[in-house]
């Protein structure tokens, strides 16, 4: 009986690391080829298991905005309980660019359907949010630190990630 136990556990312990190492679907590797850095595309891709077995590309700008509002969260979240450490008058403006990012990023991924030009404008248009927050530490004389730096690169990517797949739609 215990054996049956740790068989069964083992069985479910693996699937679900394959299903976090899931090989991307071919539609996902065919988008991620065409672009300059396609480690990058498949690395933003891979938190969803979704994108192991996407086939349309309605789906992968669904889940490419998805991804890119759930992160930029994050990394908002992220600011808002860093205030102390970093300068607060560039960490407010990340804040708010951010927060913009989220809001352009949602509003591409209302637009699939209906407006897919909007919609890949308004997934570009993030990547201005990064930018605020990275002239906010520059105005400031100070380097953006790591810890935000890579925060910024995602918001960035995925902007463009978005931004290119709606051209698909």
């Amino acid at each position: 009986m215990a054996s049956t136990s740790r068989v069964l556990s083992a069985i479910v312990v693996l699937s679900l690391l394959n299903c976090f190492n899931a090989v991307p679907s071919k539609l996902v590797q065919t988008f991620c080829g065409k672009l300059t850095n396609p480690n990058s595309c498949l690395s933003a891709l891979q938190p969803d298991p979704k994108s192991a077995t996407v086939s349309s590309y309605h789906d992968l700008a669904t889940i490419t905005l998805n991804l890119g509002v759930s992160n930029t969260t994050k990394s908002k979240n992220f600011l808002e309980s860093s205030k102390g450490k970093y300068n607060p008058n560039a960490v407010d403006e990340c804040i708010k660019g951010f927060t913009y990012a989220i809001g352009t990023l949602g509003t591409a991924l209302k637009e699939i359907d209906d407006d897919p030009e909007s919609a890949g404008y308004d997934a570009a248009v993030a990547k201005d949010g990064a930018d605020r927050c990275v002239a906010a530490f520059k105005s400031a004389n100070i380097q953006v630190p790591p810890e935000i730096s890579s925060r910024v690169g995602y918001v960035q990517l995925y902007a463009y990630l978005g931004n290119m797949v709606t051209e698909n739609l």
